[in-house]
């Protein structure tokens, strides 16, 4: 039955008396009951009255127990021991069971409880832990009694001390050891709190001076109270937390009364709410941004063992109390020196936390994984696992993700923005203000990343929850974990160093840490059980000192396999007498002493192999990959580590999958010690790890290769090819590794060579494969962007960051699919790539495609919608950020111009300055709104709260070298300089005397400022002695709008409203040449060089000028295209570029590099293209364009064959080869054809005359004798191709214009389409009909052709369809083909040279292939094309078609059904036909 009182439940279960002495019915009842009771005495009074007979030798009952006995089957060797006095009879078999009722905590009850406690501390042959455990119960519940406060607490400790008081009451002769061991603990920490709480309380003080104890005193009382309650929970009971109750059941290891006591609290109120109606799936895409890391938690046996029962109760109780006092810190630290046990203190807290209800997430950092050292998944994992548990708590975060634009990298953010948004404002939906969540982080020194270890600490310290939620972080104490909490106020964390608690506590936890270990044994165990526990264990745990570590790794070398046991045990401390020293070093040192003695020298270096691979290693190491880097079998790597399993963790035989990994991160410490090198077994870091580089690099040159992936086609993505795609795990470690190794190993010339050599051949590409299957492209240019910048401009540096701009530029298609790294990015690469940037080797079969540059150093436009009032590149080059009309900060990729980050929301108005910081990682900028805003270059977060101060629009900002401070200049005539960590204002300059500051900057030592301003004066302040350098530079005559220093600090350029450049002295303040002029408009920005050699201005007049720093003369031609004021200019910082930013909402870079002229515009058409043509051989392509012009291509390279044609006085609108290639025929809307020599250019007839109207169309006879043409003025013609005469008189019979003509194979008919919605067929002798007309189409015949066989002609239409005809019959063969979503326009129908395909284009902007036979597309739609396409044609062999379009391009395209019969089984994929996309070529 259940009772509930003041919360608590206790479980009685129903009395059994067979045990009870028999009573009669004339017997006095062992206890009245009170006056208002009737009946007969109570079963339970009874009990009581045997038991205090039995215990005290009294017959008079206790009223303070509740016991009732219940028949037991004990066997002889389960009875208990007799106390004192008591009258069991022998072999009766009773068990004195006692269970816990619903007491009152009235004086009777407590009396009773007393009773029993000093019995037993005055039993002679009682278990000696159980008499101090009495003799401190006793003490601890008069002092917390006579301090008469905090009633509630006391009746919940004295609940508990009810029940253990019957434990020991029962406490049988063979107590197991673990229940002895969880005693021994449990004595300890109560003797221990007796004294703490004895020294708050003098029992000696009246009632009314221990009533006058301070709040503070009793608070400490109450918190004692809870910690003696909590160790007595630790110590004996399993705790079980459902909805609104928990439930406290005794330990297995107390069997023999286990299964007698439950107490059941109610936790209502205090407990999780959860809502069964809240749908949450939390295996949704958002709640993946939180990454994936799933073996962190503290439940994952890789991350060590809890502590053993018995030990540490005083400090986890203390901890446990911590956790629950919803007033107490929301962060607790405990730290201690490498070996002291935190990780077993945190798992033991998570699983007593977990218990209890109270556990919210963990986390458990460790060197050993990649995943668990980064600072940045910390939260993010913390938060997945609360979504994952808490449904409230993940309907929350999931919404956030969703709605808020800067939670789209969850991983990037700032920390202290991820603690906010991904823990603290769910948290505040989710639970109420009384629910005590605890998330725990252990190990956090060993993350990589010491910067953002202080910044997470700090993020936590900073901003204290709205809810109960708490934190818990062990470590060790390093400098980056102490440094924040000295920042923050002491009330806001609470810590506790692990290794200063108190040594005789330490000592007798590890004495029986190591007493439960050694028992386990069975050899040492089975050797000393008469006499256990043997001294030796005492002997080990004063050589371990405070260091658990050290006694784990005693007992794991004393009991490993490969040694006598028992001879270890006992000759372990004797070998360790003889040592100046003590403690883990010592110990490891007789390790490996040990296990590389006697070794071959062979073996010694392989196991010395292993330790460095064991030390290098970026993530834990399969048995197998240990084989595979060390080129060794996996019985050789088991055979090295053999001697190593009490310092390395080796998986079991047969488990070669599983990981090695070492125990604890002190050996790390101790074998990569400079204090070692003379050992063996030392390992120098930079040594082992070259090696493992060189292992990593002989995998990579051994296993990878072209398809690697494994990829079959094109056509599909890495997910969905036929089989999945997957490579061996060492050559995943290999290539996601080597570049760590080779960095920490030096990059030395050995590694410069190796890294030159597998960049510049195959290798690199089938690198990328490997990396796009195993999802990690972006290690590509990460790495090789971290190795370029240890190199420095050297050729290999810039060598690399071209390849890892490769790898960045184009990761989407690399990593959505392998084949498309060929088919994809090496041909677009290619097509855009500088004669001086990286060259990739070609593959048969790979596109290739062309474009037409922008004209002269133009090679990059984007489009931002809004005007760009600033721009400025990152340190690398290789980003430039953007402020913008729109209010916002942008980053774009230099290459590409995709936005990469942002947009960066928090100004209010323009932003008018933007600067990157120093190291890249940050950005300001300045705005009409009057603020300063510092931002996260990665995550668009803001890195400070608005710096505001000023009183008008902010001009200009910049960083300081070093990235300390942040310069700005305003319209209201001041400069401020703040510091770029706080925000705050760093220097006072209210001495400046100025007017409207409209350029500031840090001169390149950072100690000087410099401003330009609108009294016409560029001015020097010094920040040591806040007073201008020199008098205000003078010589402009209207505002100074643009200011900066040389990178050598020695002089100083100025642009001016007066339309000027000048060039100042930095010492004197004095010009060095005469003003720059050229530009038309006032100078609005300027910027020297990373040389100094150049300067660069961007003006109102629409221009960008870059002069010579010396002469003051232009260096080249002047930047033309921005169609409106150029606000800003900056170079990269490599020198390669010049970005701009204008009034027209442009951004363009501008190549500094190429040799091309400024005024070439290209040789590609400049108008829509209007007809296409292939030359009979296929070499070549004739283009007729809008622009007048007749092009030639070179088919396979897509560069003109030779300069246009001019000549036409209108447009172009159709070309075609003769039979023999020796001429082109073009008609053209200024009513004439014209015949031109290919070689030449030169026309070779006079122009054919005789049209009323412009020449829609020429076709030219099989045989090249004739000609024909087509018109808006409804005729037909045709013509002597020799003398260009005509060669009958016109044909006519179509209504309108004629859009469309061409020659039957034979060439004895002509086929003409037009506005009259019909199709002709002529004969070529008498130009009479022969058929028709063909009525069919609703609009329009806009083109019509002859099949190869002359039997059909298909026609294309502006009523969307095509339609093939039956030459014979006239009527429709097949059709209407129906797909075009547009018009089918003139020249935009081809037959394929075997008649099977018809080719279509279409103002749809696609180009379609249809099977002949069925009217059905036989592929997807060709796109690429921007604009209406114009003309399409096969080539002569059938294997591509070419497309010309309004959009001024051609495009030649691969056809797959050409490709099947000579596909390649090597390069499978490259021969296939990328649908979409074009297939070979384009051409400008």
């Amino acid at each position: 039955m259940y009772r509930i009182w003041n919360g608590l439940t206790v479980v009685t279960p129903p009395l059994q008396l067979e045990s009870l002495p028999p009573t009669s019915a004339n017997s006095p009842p062992a206890q009245m009951d009170p006056p208002d009771r009737h009946g007969p005495p109570r079963k339970r009074d009874q009990v009581k009255g045997w038991l205090k007979k039995h215990l005290t030798g009294s017959t008079t009952p206790s009223p303070s127990l509740s016991p009732a006995l219940s028949q037991t089957n004990l066997s002889k060797d389960q009875t208990p021991r007799p106390f004192p006095g008591t009258a069991a009879k022998a072999g009766a078999g009773v068990n004195v069971s006692l269970m816990c009722e619903s007491p009152s905590t009235g004086h009777n009850f407590y009396e009773g409880v007393k009773t029993t406690l000093r019995a037993i501390e005055r039993a002679a042959d009682v278990f000696t832990p159980l008499k101090s455990t009495a003799a401190a119960l006793l003490v601890i519940c008069d002092t917390i009694d006579a301090y008469g406060k905090n009633r509630e607490e006391f009746e919940r400790l004295l609940k508990r001390v009810d029940v253990i008081s019957s434990i020991m009451a029962s406490w049988p002769k063979d107590a197991s050891q673990g229940a002895e061991d969880r005693f021994n603990g449990l004595s300890r920490t109560l003797v221990d709190m007796q004294k703490l709480l004895t020294n708050k309380i003098d029992e000696d003080r009246s009632k009314l001076e221990r009533a006058m104890l301070t709040a503070q005193d009793g608070q400490e009382v109450l918190k004692i109270t809870r910690e003696i309650e909590l160790a007595m929970e630790i110590g004996l009971f399993e705790a079980t937390a459902t909805n609104e109750r928990r439930t406290l059941q005794i330990v297995d290891n107390i069997g023999w009364i286990k299964d007698r006591f439950c107490i059941i609290e109610d936790t209502a109120g205090a407990q999780r709410n959860i809502e069964a109606a809240v749908e949450f799936l939390w295996k949704t895409e958002l709640l993946n941004k939180l990454g994936n890391v799933n073996i962190g938690e503290y439940n994952n046996p890789k991350r060590g063992s809890e502590c053993v029962p018995g030990t540490r109760l005083s400090l986890l109780s203390m901890l446990l109390a911590w956790a629950e006092v919803q007033l107490s810190p929301h962060l607790f630290w405990l730290n201690g020196l490498a070996g002291t046990g935190k990780t077993a203190v945190a798992k033991t807290l998570c699983s007593k936390l977990k218990e209890r209800g109270l556990l919210g997430a963990t986390h458990f950092c460790t060197v050993k994984e990649s995943e668990l050292r980064n600072v940045y998944l910390i939260i993010p994992t913390l938060a997945k696992i609360l979504a994952q548990e808490h449904p409230k708590f993940g309907a929350a975060l999931q919404q956030l993700l969703a709605d808020d634009g800067a939670c789209r990298n969850p991983t990037n953010m700032r920390l202290k923005d991820q603690y906010a948004k991904l823990i603290l404002q769910p948290a505040e939906q989710a639970f109420r203000s009384d629910e005590v969540v605890v998330l725990c982080v252990d190990a956090l020194d060993e993350c990589d990343d010491k910067d953002a270890i202080e910044d997470f600490i700090a993020a936590i310290l900073s901003q204290t929850p709205k809810t109960s939620i708490k934190f818990f972080l062990t470590s060790r104490p390093e400098r980056a974990l102490r440094q924040p909490f000295k920042k923050f106020d002491s009330t806001q964390h609470k810590s506790l160093r692990l290794h200063e608690i108190d040594a005789k506590d330490v000592h007798a936890d590890i004495a029986l840490f190591l007493d439960n270990c050694f028992k386990r044994n069975t050899e040492i165990y089975e050797q000393y059980q008469q006499s256990w526990p043997p001294p030796e264990i005492e002997k080990i745990a004063e050589y371990s000192g405070n260091l658990f570590i050290v006694a784990s790794t005693a007992f794991k070398y004393i009991t490993s396999s490969n040694g006598l046991c028992v001879h270890r045990f006992q000759q372990f401390i004797q070998r360790s007498s003889d040592l100046k020293s003590k403690g883990i070093d010592t110990l490891y040192h007789g390790i490996l002493a040990e296990a590389f003695k006697d070794l071959e020298d062979d073996e010694a270096t392989l196991v010395h192999s292993g330790l460095s691979l064991l030390i290098t290693a970026q993530k834990p190491l399969s048995v197998h990959d240990y084989g595979a880097l060390l080129g060794t079998t996996v019985q050789n790597v088991r055979g090295a580590f053999n001697a190593l399993h009490s310092v390395v963790q080796i998986p079991e035989d047969g488990k070669n999958d599983a990981t090695i990994s070492i125990f604890h991160a002190s050996f790390f410490d101790y074998i990569t010690s400079e204090m070692l090198r003379a050992q063996r077994w030392a390992v120098i870091v930079s040594i082992a790890h070259s090696s493992t580089a060189e292992a990593c690099f002989r995998i990579m040159g051994s296993l990878l290769h072209f398809g690697v992936s494994g990829a079959h086609t094109s056509y599909k993505s890495n997910d969905d090819q036929p089989m999945r795609l997957s490579i061996s795990s060492e050559l995943a470690y290999a290539c996601t590794a080597w570049g760590e190794h080779v960095m920490y190993a030096g990059v030395n010339d050995h590694w410069q060579s190796k890294l030159r050599g597998f960049v510049s051949g195959p290798m690199v590409l089938y690198w990328l494969e490997a990396l796009s299957v195993v999802r990690n492209v972006q290690y590509a240019y990460a790495i090789l962007w971290r190795l370029s910048k240890i190199l420095g401009p050297t050729e290999l540096g810039i060598l690399l960051s071209d390849v890892g701009d490769f790898a960045h530029n184009f990761q989407t298609p690399i990593s959505h699919s392998v084949p498309h790294l060929y088919l994809s990015a090496l041909p677009c690469y290619s097509a855009i790539k500088k004669p001086n940037q990286a060259l990739f080797p070609e593959f048969t079969g790979v596109p290739k495609l062309h474009h037409r540059p922008l004209g002269g150093r133009h090679v990059l436009t984007v489009n931002g919608g809004h005007s760009t009032y600033s721009v400025a590149f990152s340190p690398d080059s290789k980003y430039f950020a953007s402020g913008d009309g729109d209010y916002v900060v942008r980053i774009f990729n230099a290459q590409t111009g995709q936005m990469v980050v942002g947009p960066f929301k928090g100004h209010t108005g323009c932003v008018t300055s933007v600067a990157f910081s120093p190291d890249g990682k940050k950005i300001a900028s300045g705005s009409l709104d009057k603020t300063v805003r510092v931002w996260d270059a990665q995550t668009a977060q803001p890195a400070l709260e608005p710096l505001t101060g000023h009183t008008d629009k902010v001009n200009s900002v910049g960083f300081s070298p070093d990235g300390r401070y942040v310069v700005s200049g305003s319209d209201d005539e001041t400069v401020r300089v703040w510091d770029a960590q706080t925000g705050q204002p760093a220097f006072d300059l209210s001495a400046i005397q100025t007017d409207a500051v409209k350029s500031v900057g840090f001169s390149p030592n950072g100690r000087y400022i410099i401003f330009g301003s609108a009294d016409n004066t560029v001015q020097v302040w010094d920040t040591q002695t806040r007073q201008s350098a020199l008098d205000p530079f003078t010589g402009h005559t209207d505002m100074v709008r643009s200011v900066a220093f040389s990178p050598d600090g020695r002089k100083i350029v100025s642009g001016s409203y007066d339309h000027t450049i000048r060039v100042w002295d930095a010492q004197t303040g004095l010009p060095v040449s005469d003003p720059f002029t050229g530009h038309t408009d006032c100078v609005w920005s300027v910027a020297f060089s990373p040389d100094g050699s150049h300067i660069v201005s961007g003006s109102f007049d629409g221009t960008v000028q870059v002069w010579d720093a010396q002469t003051g003369q232009p260096a080249l031609d002047t930047f033309t295209g921005h169609t409106s004021w150029v606000y800003s200019v900056a170079f990269s910082p490599n020198g390669r570029h010049v970005i701009s930013g204008s009034h027209d909402e442009t951004i363009r870079v501008w190549d500094l590099q190429t040799s091309q002229a400024a005024s070439d515009s290209g040789r590609g058409h400049t108008g829509a293209v209007n007809s296409v043509s292939f030359s009979p051989d296929g070499r070549y392509i004739v283009s007729g364009s809008y622009d007048k012009t007749v092009g030639v291509w070179d088919a396979q390279t897509g560069q003109p064959a030779l300069d246009p044609y001019t000549g036409h006085s209108g447009s172009v609108q159709s070309v075609v080869f003769s039979p023999d290639g020796r001429h082109i025929v073009s008609g053209s809307g200024d009513h004439t054809i014209q015949v031109w020599d290919v070689q030449t250019g030169q026309v070779v007839l006079d122009p054919f005359r005789g049209h009323g109207h412009g020449v829609t169309s020429v076709a030219i006879s099989p045989d090249g004798r004739q000609i024909v043409s087509g018109s808006f003025d409804k005729t037909v013609r045709v013509w002597d191709a020799r003398t260009g005469k005509p060669a009958l008189d016109p044909f006519t019979g179509h209504t309108r214009s004629v859009c469309s003509v061409a020659f039957s194979s034979d060439g004895w008919h002509i086929v003409s389409g037009s506005a009259d919605k019909t199709a002709r067929v002529w004969d070529v002798q008498t130009g009479q009909p022969t058929l028709g007309p063909f009525k069919g189409h609703s609009d329009w015949v806009r083109s019509v052709v002859f099949s190869p066989d002359g039997k059909h002609v298909a026609s294309g239409s502006d009523d969307k369809t095509i339609q093939v005809w039956d030459t014979q019959t006239g009527q429709v063969a097949v059709g209407p083909f129906s797909g075009h979503t547009e018009f089918v326009l003139s020249e935009s129908v081809a037959f394929s040279p075997d008649g099977r395909y018809i080719l279509s284009g279409s103002e749809d902007r696609t180009v379609r292939v249809w099977n002949v036979q069925t009217g059905k597309a036989a592929f997807d739609p060709f796109v690429g094309h921007t604009d209406d396409i114009k003309s399409v044609v096969f080539s002569p062999d059938g294997s591509c078609v070419a497309s010309g379009s309004r959009d001024k391009t051609v495009r030649v395209w691969k056809l797959p059904q050409a490709l099947g019969a000579r596909e390649s089984q090597e390069h499978g994929f490259l021969h296939e036909y990328p649908k979409g996309a074009p297939g070979f070529k384009k051409i400008t």
